[in-house]
């Protein structure tokens, strides 16, 4: 028996999960203070969005929609975003899926690793 899952597990971790991108690639966003806008370019359609966080050992989403299409100025948003924070986000632009991560310090600094 153990023979037997070593084998279905040994199978599984050489085919994969499948052809296509392991991962959605990232793509920045505009944050200025509570102010969040996914693209200023009014051809942009966004069609999903998530931003979340978690701030205190909880989990907490700022904002989320989705089956929704926004051009400019609509692709922008007026958030009760919090300082000393990291925020995800997660969005669909033009049919492509995009992720982004941001900090924004005390002094409503905004940074990101990407």
């Amino acid at each position: 028996m153990k023979r037997y899952l070593s084998l279905i597990l040994l199978s599984v971790t050489l085919v994969g999960c499948g052809k296509g991108d392991r991962a959605v690639p990232w793509r920045s966003i505009i944050v200025d203070k509570g102010h969040v806008c996914f693209s200023v370019d009014k051809t942009d359609v966004l069609s999903r969005y998530n931003i979340s966080s978690m701030q205190g050992g909880e989990y907490k989403e700022f904002a989320t929609n989705e089956h929704v299409s926004f051009s400019w100025p609509d692709s922008c948003l007026n958030l009760m975003l919090r300082p000393g924070y990291t925020y995800g986000v997660s969005y669909t632009l033009n049919g492509s899926n995009y992720r982004y991560v941001f900090f924004i310090d005390n002094d409503w600094n905004v940074s990101s690793n990407q």
